[in-house]
C-alpha cells in the first residue's frame, strides 16, 4: 500500500480536519472497540507547558517502574515522536502495521491527522498494556479529539491569549474551552494563577461534582549553576534544565503524582520523584545545544512563552536572537518582549504555509530580516556570542533537524552538551 513509513506519514499529515466533531470521533472509536476506555489516563490541557508537564509526569512514572505511554504534539524530530512508550517513539514497523489494519476505517470515517494519531496511540498503548497513559490536548480542550478520555485526573497548566480566533478573545473564554476537559467526578489540578481563569475552573469543577486543586507557587533557586526549587516540604528538587519556567511545570507534575499517590492510584517514592524530574529532558524547550558560547533552541510559540523564555535568559549578555513564528500569533508583543533582553534580533522564514511574512518587519529598529535561517545562524556563530533560536515549534523543529543533519555544531571548536 505504501513504499515505506515515510510515504504513509506524508499521506496522514495531509489529512486536515474537514469539520469532524468530537462526537464523530467518539463514534469511530466505538466502532473499533473503544481502546481508550481500557487505559488509565492523565489528561493535560493548557496554553503553555503541556508537553513539558506531560514529560515530567512520564519521567517520574517511568522512574517508579510504570510502563508509561505519552501522546504529545507537535512533533520535533519525527512524526512518530508524538506517540511514545517510556520515551521511545512508536516504531515505523508498528506504525505501518496499525495503519494496514485500520486504514480503510480511517478513510471511511474521513479522519484527520490528529484523529488518526490519537487512535494509533490508544490502540498501541492498549496492545502494549501500558500502566499509565499521559495525553496532551492539541488545541483547546472541550472539542479536542483527546477529550474522549475518562482520565484518573485532569490537569490544566495555564491560560494565555493564544488561538483566540478559535478559543475566544478573553482569558475567561479561553479558560472555558480548556475547562471542557473536566469530567463528572474527576478532579482537576492546575498551575494557573489568574483569578478570572480560576473562577471558571472552580465553577466547572463544582458543576461536575469534582474538586479543583491549585499548585503552590514555586520560586527557582540557583546553587552552583544548577536549578532547584522547593515544594510542599520537599527541598532542593533539582532540574537538569536551565529554564526557570520549568519549575512551575515540574511542580504541577509533582502535584499530579501526589494526588494519584494519595488516592492509591499509583505508588511513587520521594527518591523516584526526584530522579524522574532530574532525568526528564524535553527536546526543543530551552534545549542547550552548546554550552560555550551558549546556543539554545526554545519553542516559545506565543507571548506567554516568550515572556517565560526572557525571564530564564536574564543575566546573559550579548544575546543574539533568531526568531520566526506563525502569522496568527501576536508577533508584535513577542518581539517587544525579546527587545527587553537584546537589540540583536534576526527574523527568518521557514517552511510552513502559516508562517509570518517576515518582510513586513523590514526597516524596524533592532530587527534584521534574513531570507534564510541557515545564513542567519552561520553569521551568528561567527560572532562567538550566545545564540537563542526561538518562536514556532515548527520553526524549531526545522532548525534543529538542519543543525543535526549538517553537523554544524560538530564543526565548532566548542564544548557542547545535550547534542546527541
Amino acid at each position: 500500500m505504501w513504499k515505506d513509513a515515510k510515504a504513509l506519514i506524508e499521506e496522514i499529515e495531509h489529512r486536515k480536519n474537514r469539520g469532524n466533531t468530537l462526537e464523530h470521533f467518539k463514534n469511530y472509536m466505538e466502532s473499533i472497540g473503544n481502546p481508550h476506555k481500557d487505559l488509565k489516563a492523565i489528561h493535560i490541557a493548557g496554553t503553555n507547558g503541556k508537553g513539558s508537564t506531560t514529560n515530567y509526569i512520564r519521567s517520574i512514572l517511568q522512574s517508579a517502574g510504570y510502563k508509561t505511554g505519552s501522546f504529545t504534539s507537535p512533533y520535533i524530530i519525527t512524526h512518530r515522536d508524538r506517540i511514545r512508550i517510556n520515551d521511545i517513539y512508536i516504531s515505523e514497523e508498528k506504525f505501518v502495521e496499525i495503519a494496514q489494519q485500520y486504514y480503510d476505517g480511517w478513510m471511511k470515517w474521513d479522519l484527520s491527522m490528529f484523529e488518526i494519531d490519537m487512535a494509533i496511540a490508544c490502540i498501541w498503548f492498549k496492545e502494549q498494556q501500558v500502566d499509565v497513559a499521559v495525553f496532551e490536548t492539541g488545541l483547546g480542550g472541550r472539542l479536542d479529539f483527546t477529550n474522549i478520555l475518562s482520565p484518573m485526573v485532569s490537569v490544566i497548566t495555564n491560560i494565555g491569549m493564544d488561538h483566540m480566533e478559535l478559543l475566544g478573545d478573553t482569558y475567561e473564554k479561553i479558560a472555558e474551552e480548556k475547562a471542557g476537559i473536566i469530567k463528572e467526578g474527576i478532579d482537576v489540578i492546575t498551575a494557573e494563577r489568574k483569578e478570572e481563569c480560576l473562577h471558571v475552573f472552580f465553577q466547572h469543577a463544582k458543576n461536575m461534582k469534582s474538586t479543583c486543586i491549585c499548585t503552590e507557587e514555586v520560586i527557582p533557586v540557583w546553587k552552583d549553576k544548577h536549578l532547584y526549587f522547593n515544594y510542599k516540604g520537599y527541598r532542593d528538587i533539582a532540574l537538569s534544565t536551565k529554564a526557570e519556567y520549568q519549575c512551575s511545570n515540574a511542580a504541577l507534575a509533582l502535584e499530579t503524582i501526589f494526588y494519584l499517590h494519595e488516592h492509591k492510584k499509583l505508588h511513587v517514592t520521594q527518591e523516584q520523584m526526584r530522579k524522574g524530574l532530574y532525568e526528564a529532558v524535553w527536546i526543543g524547550r530551552f534545549e542547550v545545544l552548546r554550552e560555550e558560547p551558549l546556543f539554545i533552541i526554545d519553542g516559545a510559540h506565543n507571548s506567554h512563552g516568550i515572556k517565560a523564555l526572557c525571564n530564564s535568559l536574564k543575566g546573559i549578555q550579548d544575546i543574539q536572537v533568531i526568531f520566526s513564528v506563525l502569522k496568527d500569533k501576536n508577533f508584535e508583543e513577542m518581539l517587544q518582549q525579546l527587545e527587553t533582553i537584546t537589540k540583536d534580533i534576526t527574523v527568518c522564514p521557514f517552511m510552513n504555509a502559516r508562517a509570518l511574512d517576515i518582510h513586513i518587519l523590514e526597516n524596524r529598529p533592532h530587527i534584521t530580516v534574513k531570507d534564510s535561517y541557515e545564513i542567519a545562524i552561520q553569521e551568528a556563530l561567527k560572532k562567538e556570542k550566545p545564540i537563542v533560536v526561538t518562536g514556532s515549534l515548527y520553526f524549531i523543529s526545522e532548525v534543529r533537524k538542519w543543525i543535526y543533519d549538517t553537523g554544524l555544531l560538530n564543526k565548532e571548536k566548542s564544548n557542547r552538551i545535550n547534542y546527541l
